[in-house]
C-alpha cells in the first residue's frame, strides 16, 4: 500500500504567467497615471497652446510729402524716440513762413484797428464836449426869447446847432461802435488774433511731424520705407511692436479654470529657447471667447457639427506676464509659441508633478 503511494508522480503547481503580472502592473499605472492628469487639471493645469504677444502699431507718418532719410532697417530694434524716417520739410517751412507773416499782418491789423478806435473815441469826446456847449447857448437862447430879449431867428439859429451836434454826437457814437466791432475783443480773446495763432501752431506742428520717432523702445518690421518715395498721411510705412509689452497668451480648456486665479505663479517654456522655464504671474483670465456663430460673407447663422460622446472642452485665454527680472535678455519674437503649466496654491505633490512635467518638456524641445 505505501509502495503504491510512492510510486505516484507528484502534482506539480501551475507556473504563473508573468505577462499578467506585467500587464495587471501597466493596468495599475495607466489607471494612477489617469486619476493624477484629472488632479492636475484642476490643481495644476498645463497647455502648449500658447503664444507670445505684444502690442503692434502701424507706424504712419501724418503729413504727406517726399521720404529724405530712412533711419532704419527692417527688423531692426529701436529705441524710444529714435528718428525712423524723414519727410522733405521744404513745404511746410514755407508753410511756417507763410504763417508767421499772417500772424504780423494780423498784428498790423489790429494795430491799425485800434487806431481806428482811439481816434473814433477821441472824435466822440469832442462833438460831446461840443453839444454840450450849444446845449447850453441853446438854453439860454430859450430863456431870453421868453424874455423878449432874443429875436426868434438868433433862437432858431440856436435851436439848429443844438440838433446838428446832437446828431454829430450820433454819428461819432456809430463811427465807435463800428470801429470796436472791427477791432474786435483784446487781446488774446481777439478772433483774428487767435486764428492766426492757431494757423502759425498747425504749420509748426506740421513741420515737427516731417521727422517720425518711434514711440517706444522694440522692434520695426514690415518697412516698406525707401528715400524718394512719397508717403500720405495715414498711410502705414512700417510695423512697429513694443518690446516693453511682452505677454503670453495662453489657451485654457475651460475645466481647467476653476481653481486658476489671477497671482497664480507659473512656469513658461519657449520653443524657442529650449531646456529654460520663466517663471511668470497670471495677470488675467479670460472671460469671453468668439463663437463664430454667423457667416461674414453672408451673415447667416452657422451650425457647428460637432459629434462623439464627450464634447471637446472649450478653451479661454489665460494672460501671462514674465517676471521682470527673468525675461529673455535677448527677448522673444511676437507669436512665439510657448508651453506653459500654471501652480494654482498649495498643492506639494500636484505642483511636483507640474514642475517635473514641464522640465521633461524643456528637454525634449532640444529634439522636437
Amino acid at each position: 500500500m505505501v509502495s503504491e503511494n510512492l510510486d505516484e508522480p507528484a502534482i506539480s503547481p501551475t507556473p504563473r504567467n508573468p505577462l499578467r503580472r506585467i500587464a495587471l502592473i501597466v493596468v495599475l499605472l495607466a489607471l494612477a497615471l489617469f486619476v493624477l492628469s484629472i488632479f492636475m487639471e484642476r490643481r495644476t493645469p498645463s497647455t502648449s497652446q500658447a503664444q507670445v504677444q505684444a502690442y503692434i502699431v502701424g507706424i504712419a507718418p501724418e503729413v504727406t510729402g517726399r521720404v529724405i532719410e530712412v533711419g532704419v532697417t527692417d527688423n531692426s530694434r529701436v529705441e524710444a524716440d529714435q528718428v525712423l524716417f524723414r519727410i522733405d520739410p521744404e513745404r511746410y517751412e514755407l508753410a511756417v513762413n507763410e504763417a508767421e507773416a499772417a500772424l504780423a499782418s494780423v498784428g498790423q491789423s489790429i494795430g491799425a484797428s485800434t487806431a481806428t478806435v482811439d481816434a473814433a473815441q477821441a472824435k466822440l469826446v469832442q462833438v460831446q464836449a461840443d453839444r454840450d456847449n450849444l446845449r447850453d447857448q441853446f438854453a439860454r437862447a430859450t430863456e431870453l426869447v421868453k424874455r423878449g430879449v432874443f429875436s426868434r431867428a438868433r433862437f432858431d439859429a440856436a435851436k439848429s446847432a443844438y440838433d446838428q451836434a446832437e446828431a454829430s454826437v450820433s454819428g461819432a457814437q456809430a463811427d465807435l461802435a463800428k470801429a470796436k466791432e472791427q477791432l474786435g475783443p483784446a487781446g488774446n480773446n481777439n478772433p483774428q488774433l487767435r486764428a492766426a495763432l492757431a494757423g502759425l501752431e498747425k504749420a509748426q506742428l506740421d513741420l515737427v511731424r516731417t521727422t517720425v520717432r518711434a514711440p517706444s523702445a522694440g522692434v520695426v518690421t514690415n518697412l516698406q520705407l525707401t528715400i524718394g518715395k512719397v508717403v500720405s498721411a495715414g498711410q502705414s510705412a512700417m510695423t512697429f511692436i513694443d518690446a516693453g509689452t511682452i505677454w503670453i497668451n495662453a489657451a485654457f480648456k475651460e475645466n481647467s479654470l476653476e481653481k486658476v486665479a489671477v497671482g497664480n505663479r507659473a512656469d513658461i517654456l519657449f520653443d524657442a529657447l529650449p531646456g529654460r522655464l520663466f517663471p511668470a504671474t497670471v495677470e488675467s483670465v479670460g472671460f469671453g471667447v468668439s463663437q463664430g456663430s454667423t457667416d461674414p460673407s453672408t451673415g447667416l447663422p452657422t451650425i457647428r457639427n460637432d459629434s462623439g460622446w464627450v464634447q471637446e472642452a472649450q478653451r479661454f485665454p489665460v494672460r501671462l506676464i514674465i517676471d521682470e527680472a527673468q525675461r529673455p535678455k535677448g527677448g522673444v519674437r511676437y507669436g512665439s509659441q510657448a508651453t506653459v503649466v500654471i501652480y494654482t496654491g498649495d498643492n506639494p505633490v500636484t505642483n511636483a508633478w507640474g514642475s517635473l512635467w514641464i522640465r521633461i518638456m524643456s528637454v525634449l524641445t532640444y529634439v522636437s
